[in-house]
């Protein structure tokens, strides 16, 4: 978890991970301390799945060939290893 946290705030140092993904990206973090799997946590994050799943991927970030904005969160955070599943 603190190589998790450490990779969190050099992706936020570098300009790397918006404000928006970041809150995401606590709410994982939080998911890893707590021994979740991503099912579970997309559970627990239903809301804001569903939200990401329904909008068009954002054309000024890296992936927009993906079908919607939460696939491109997804490969965003793999891009900065802050997807762990």
């Amino acid at each position: 978890m603190v190589a998790y946290s450490a990779r969190i705030q050099e992706a936020m140092r570098y300009d790397k991970l918006s404000s928006s993904d970041y809150r995401l990206a606590m709410t994982i973090m939080d998911a890893i301390a707590r021994g979740l799997t991503e099912e579970k946590w997309r559970q627990e994050q239903h809301r804001i799945v569903s939200i990401l799943i329904n909008q068009l991927p954002d054309e000024t970030a890296p992936h927009v060939d993906v079908v919607n904005r939460y696939e491109q969160m997804v490969a965003c955070f793999k891009d900065l290893f802050l997807w762990p599943w």
